[in-house]
């Protein structure tokens, strides 16, 4: 189980740098209120007897943890952006006697490279001084590549908190699933608000449909029934509910009716179903087209196989892919958590199917070369730097710009290799899962089928025994 944070520090980085450096400065309380000034933060994360003797220190972009203060102060000036905030000191604790030093220190590199490690220089240090294993990430507030600042929001703190919950899974390391403070729920606000599907926003569009289909509160009911969901307006003891919920049947999750809103209370849904009550014509005229129709030959599409075929017949089931838009049918309840990463299953679909990729195989070494081409990149990009630094000192700043502008085009090529061996990670990963699941919905299917067949069984043997009775009579 993994815990993380990360915060500003204003100050000179030098004394945030130095303070966790030294071992004596660990109980001195007028020093650990100088934590948050940034040489003071990655001396901190340095601290030869938290870190077992600096054994679990890496830098990115930084020649050694020593010179770290200097380089980023160096950067700042190089890049004519000092003034604001020095830098960011950030942390990521483990559960005790969950992780060993190793793994710790291996998850908070991972963590800080795939974060941070294209554009800021990144102190790492793994401590062991409060009885867990924690990391600590300090990371200059300025970009070396391209002079920006480091900015962070809450979507990116979010972001840190699901790539440090992915590792500890990949890691077999417990995650929390269900952070303490949810009250007030942004995610699901900004992804409403940039058009993205939330849970609320689902059951929101799955009752729209009921009422487009439905012209009695009972038939309603029936049509929320088929789509995995059940309305309870009545109490156990049968009074009637001061808020109706509407549970999704598979996932046991609860909504109150008034909470999706204005017009989701049970007296405006039961309005809404009235409005859809037209007089139509008993009998309307049957008119026939006697133009003959016109048809066109298309060769038919080659049959899609392997993964890319498997995440179609999942984008489709996740209504994603929609053959008949006007039917009622619906997204199966336990699958429902995954319709809000339409995105990604997008991408992943869309991936397989420009690459041909068919087997986890392949896709084990299309993400292997493109590893290996992301390295040879990276290694081009530190070089480039380091002549970037030599350019700005001999003051040849036309070689100086000539260089920045190769150095923002690896980091451009960097960022889609790594971009698609993120989309292998993905894609082998949840394979596995995505045909179990679908092997579950086939499953329901099947189980549906039966229980419509039994009950079409009973009502025909109802019937025939009542007529059996009449006769006797």
């Amino acid at each position: 189980m993994a815990v993380t944070s990360i915060w500003p520090i204003k100050g000179r980085v030098d004394k945030v740098i130095n303070y966790a450096r030294n071992p004596e400065k660990t109980h001195d309380k007028e020093r650990l209120s100088e934590l948050h000034e940034i040489e003071g933060v990655v001396e901190y994360a340095a601290d030869e007897m938290k870190t077992e003797k600096r054994a679990y220190v890496t830098c990115l972009h930084l020649h050694s943890e020593e010179t770290a203060a200097q380089e980023f102060m160096e950067t700042k000036r190089l890049m004519h952006n000092e003034g604001g905030r020095s830098c960011y000191h950030g942390y990521q604790s483990f559960k005790a006697d969950e992780v060993d030093a190793d793994t710790a220190h291996s998850i908070g590199v991972a963590l800080a490279r795939e974060l941070w490690g294209d554009r800021f220089q990144v102190v790492i240090a793994t401590h062991c001084n409060t009885g867990h294993y924690h990391n600590h990430f300090v990371i200059n507030s300025v970009s070396d590549v391209d002079g920006k600042k480091f900015y962070n929001s809450p979507a990116d703190y979010r972001r840190m908190r699901e790539v440090s919950d992915r590792l500890c899974r990949e890691a077999k390391i417990s995650v929390i699933e269900y952070p303490a403070d949810r009250r007030a729920n942004y995610g699901e606000w900004l992804a409403e608000k940039n058009g993205k599907p939330t849970m609320r926003s689902r059951i929101r569009e799955d009752i729209n449909r009921a009422i487009l289909a439905s012209t009695t509160e009972r038939e309603f009911l029936r049509v929320m029934k088929e789509m995995g969901y059940e309305v309870i307006t009545r109490t156990p003891k049968g009074s009637p509910r001061v808020h109706p919920i509407v549970r999704i049947v598979d996932g046991g999750k609860n909504f109150r009716l008034d909470k999706l809103g204005e017009y989701y209370e049970l007296d405006s849904i039961k309005q809404r179903i009235q409005n859809n009550y037209r007089r139509k014509t008993p009998f309307p005229e049957i008119t026939e087209d006697t133009k003959a129709p016109y048809y066109q030959y298309k060769e038919k599409a080659k049959k899609a196989t392997g993964l890319y075929a498997l995440y179609l017949y999942y984008c489709y089931e996740l209504h994603i892919i929609v053959h008949k838009p006007a039917s009622v049918k619906k997204v199966s309840a336990f699958l429902r958590e995954d319709v809000t990463k339409l995105d990604r299953y997008i991408a992943q679909a869309d991936f397989l199917a420009k690459t041909g990729i068919e087997t986890v195989e392949a896709l084990a070494g299309y993400k292997a070369e493109k590893e290996k081409q992301a390295e040879s990149l990276m290694q081009q990009r530190t070089g480039l730097k380091n002549e970037l630094k030599r350019h700005i000192r001999k003051e040849d700043f036309q070689s100086a710009e000539a260089t920045r502008a190769r150095i923002a085009e690896l980091t451009a090529e960097l960022k889609a290799y790594r971009k698609e061996i993120t989309l292998c990670t993905d894609i082998a990963d949840r394979s596995e899962q995505v045909r179990k699941n679908l092997e579950q919905i086939e499953q329901q299917k099947i189980e549906r089928k039966e229980r419509t067949e039994n009950e079409l069984l009973v009502r025909r043997s109802s019937r025939a025994g009542r007529e059996d009775d009449t006769q006797r009579r």
